[in-house]
């Protein structure tokens, strides 16, 4: 064996010189598992071990020796010995050694002490079968051997039924196994009294290689050379490996505690956020996307714009760890996370877990990034909890409200402005670097007036309002702000929002679709909102991205509108009974339809959660104007409007979807095409304009002896289509509308109409 790369030890001189603790994420002792594989491994184990013990007392020509390759670990001088690798023979070690004690006349109090600074430190109850059981029982047990001896299962049955045996040791796989182990020492071993003098003896001939890789430089080659019996490291362990070689060049004592800690304190803070997983592959990956976390807002905080390395690289590592102040932080942040993140406020936690679990899954965004160092802040800075809240509760609200903004090449500034509030400065700075500096005010108000602002969370905490209270202050006051310090303002304010509040609230509770909300506030106005600059485009969803722009992006100049739908809704009437109702709207206005026909007009989206309409003429008339008949309205499938994006005319649509099983007919889903009456003729066509029906292609003598009221608008020059009798008379005719009728009810019966002279239209005749 090459010894240039380790040193040959005995566990007992190993145990003797420092205590050896296995790691918090080592997998479960294994060897008493009773597999066949596990059943091999300890077979040949136990009788190599008893081979090379009884020839201590033969010529030492003819002694033999069990080398049992590496354990590799951490050796700090200071610190527990934390084997990386080699646990299951360490263990088996220890137990053959723990035996060796109980049966020995010799063994002292001393020498179990010494033993006991074998540990595990994997589970709570595998820490106390050690010490509660192993060790504080251990006399009772070495008499029982003493006296019944002779059992196949006197240890394990005889430490199973002490009082102090937990039922929760029987879960754990560790423990079961040791007992299973030492069954089967005692069987191998029986009574050789002097076992222990052999194993503790300075010549003991089972013995194995020490290898610290806190004393060595390993390159990657050596790792894998070292760990060939079994699976190559880990990328994570290598990784810690590197950052430990840099460490030891700054500060040598400081590189040794870390090496501890990445595999003691910091690992059971991941494992922990992983839920305790039994999947401990998925711990590695999850380590390596919390550094990676770090790192980026490392360089976010030191100002770039963007981070300096995609992966954890041998330069990455460089970099961040190239002075005592850079590493100092990064053990900074792992010991505050780890140590204090019990003390986040319960209020807190599911927010702080998310953003946790963000981080160990690397699906890291700017949001993600300003709320884990906000949280890291409030624990290195040990807030109460009453202000850790407020903290938060003022980023919550400045993150929901700066959506615009809120992006990752803004991150520097946005961190800078999380650490001035974080750090209790938000009332010092009048302005935000990074956050929207409306919303940054806003919260300055809030603060301001704490008393006043707690009896508001509970509509802040609404999603829809989106932590804004300035959104909803219009004609409140004559400047439209927020004023906490007026009561009468404060009183008016909670008015209103009560009415929000029991909208997107009520609305959930009673499980209302999204058509159904739309339908319900269209039902009291137009609370629509324009794109900036083009008043043809309209979000009017219930959605969170549509009030979003309302909300996020501060587009209040179409908040005059928005608030006088609020200030109508009746609190004490369920929101389902606004649904559909069409008595405060008029059939000559597009909201009567958007209404009566909300879960039709849903199927004209391509998903239920959209919410665009564009109105073609809306730059040429008071496009709000309640009176203002706007029939043509566009129903669009994405953000702009051209002849092949319209996804359809809405009541072109309302009419295909009503008529379509009754009768042949063809809306193109493009360009907001008009109605095909195809078996008529493809020249013939019904389209919805801002003055009503148009029907093309029919003459007006087929119209009149039909009882169809119309008025020519266009006469085209030129013969009528074959189909159609070739009438020369071919218009296009403006079909009279009844004030306060339904024209998707007109539509209809003037396909019924049109039936008769045309039989081939009906699908079913």
């Amino acid at each position: 064996m090459d010894n240039q790369i380790g040193y040959k030890t005995s566990f007992w001189e190993l145990v003797s010189k420092q205590p050896i603790s296995i790691p918090t994420l080592q997998r479960d002792y294994i060897y008493g598992a009773g597999t066949e594989k596990t059943e091999t491994v300890l077979s040949n184990m136990l009788s190599t071990f008893k081979t090379a013990l009884d020839s201590v007392t033969q010529d030492p020509n003819d002694r033999k020796e069990e080398t049992l390759d590496f354990v590799y670990g951490s050796d700090s001088i200071a610190k527990d010995f934390m084997p990386l690798d080699g646990q299951q023979r360490l263990t088996t070690l220890f137990l053959l050694h723990y035996y060796a004690a109980l049966i020995s006349p010799y063994a002292t109090e001393e020498d179990f002490a010494t033993l006991a600074r074998f540990s595990y430190a994997t589970r709570n109850c595998t820490v106390a079968f050690f010490k509660q059981i192993l060790f504080a029982k251990h006399k009772d047990l070495a008499n029982e051997i003493s006296m019944n001896g002779t059992g196949e299962k006197v240890i394990s049955e005889y430490l199973e039924n002490l009082d102090e045996f937990r039922g929760s040791f029987y879960a754990d796989p560790s423990i079961m196994s040791m007992l299973v182990v030492l069954d089967r020492i005692h069987e191998t071993f029986g009574h050789q009294t002097d076992l222990w003098d052999k194993l503790t003896s300075c010549d003991c001939p089972i013995n194995f290689y020490i290898l610290d890789f806190g004393r060595f430089d390993l390159s990657d080659d050596l790792y894998n050379k070292m760990n060939s019996r079994g699976k190559p490291l880990t990328s994570f362990e290598i990784v810690k490996a590197k950052m430990h070689k840099l460490i030891r060049k700054i500060n040598i004592d400081k590189a040794n505690k870390i090496a501890i800690k990445f595999d003691t304190t910091w690992m059971q803070f991941i494992w922990k956020a992983l839920d305790y997983t039994l999947d401990l592959k998925a711990v590695d990956p999850a380590y390596m996307n919390m550094l990676r976390a770090i790192f980026v807002c490392f360089d976010y905080i030191s100002g770039y714009d963007k981070p300096k390395y995609k992966d954890i690289s041998d330069e990455c590592l460089s970099h961040h760890l190239s002075s005592a102040i850079k590493v100092r932080s990064i053990e900074m942040v792992l010991d505050t996370l780890s140590a204090c993140h019990q003390n986040i406020p319960d209020e807190l936690k599911a927010d702080f877990n998310e953003s946790l679990s963000s981080a160990i899954k690397g699906d890291m965004h700017a949001g993600d990034y300003i709320r884990l160092y906000s949280y890291f802040l409030g624990l290195h800075l040990n807030l109460d909890k009453e202000e850790f809240v407020i903290r938060e509760r003022h980023l919550r609200n400045l993150i929901a409200n700066s959506a615009d903004q809120t992006r990752e090449e803004r991150l520097t500034d946005l961190l800078n402005d999380t650490s001035r509030l974080m750090h209790g400065q938000l009332l010092k700075f009048s302005k935000a670097k990074g956050f929207n500096s409306l919303s940054w005010n806003e919260e300055q108000q809030k603060d301001s007036s704490r008393d006043v602002w707690r009896s508001l969370y509970q509509y802040e905490d609404v999603s829809e309002i989106n932590g804004t209270l300035q959104a909803f202050t219009i004609r409140l006051n004559d400047d439209g702000k927020l004023d906490l310090n007026n009561r009468s303002f404060v009183q008016s304010l909670k008015i209103r929002l009560d009415k929000a509040k029991h909208f997107f609230v009520s609305s959930a509770n009673e499980k209302l679709r999204e058509e159904q909300k739309r339908s319900a506030l269209l039902s009291l106005g137009d609370y629509s909102m324009c794109r900036f600059n083009h008043e043809g485009y309209r979000y009017y969803g219930i959605i969170n991205s549509s009030w979003q722009n309302f909300t996020g992006y501060h587009k209040f100049g179409s908040r005059n509108r928005i608030m006088e739908v609020f200030d109508l809704i009746d609190t004490s009437v369920p929101v389902s009974a606004m649904a559909g109702s069409t008595k405060s709207v008029c059939p000559e206005n597009w909201r009567y339809y958007a209404v009566k026909y909300a879960g039709e007009i849903t199927v004209a989206y391509r998903s239920t959660d959209y919410g665009y309409l564009y109105f073609q003429r809306a730059e040429e008339q008071n496009s709000f104007d309640p009176n203002a008949s706007s029939l043509d309205v566009c129903i669009l499938q994405s953000g702009y409007f051209s002849a092949t994006n319209v996804a359809w005319k809405m009541l072109n649509r309302l009419v295909e979807l009503l008529s379509q099983e009754k009768y042949y007919i063809y809306l193109d889903n493009h360009g907001g095409s008009p109605i095909i009456l195809s078996r008529i003729s493809n020249d013939v066509r019904l389209d919805i304009e801002i003055d009503g029906w148009h029907l093309y292609g029919v003459s007006s003598d087929v119209l009149q002896d039909l009882g169809i009221a119309h008025t020519i608008v266009d006469t085209p020059s030129g013969e009528g289509d074959n189909d159609i009798n070739q009438q020369a008379n071919t218009v296009n005719c403006l079909c009279y509308h009844n004030n306060g009728s339904d024209y998707v009810e007109e539509a209809i019966a003037l396909l019924e109409k049109l039936s008769i002279k045309y039989p081939d239209m009906l699908i079913v005749k």
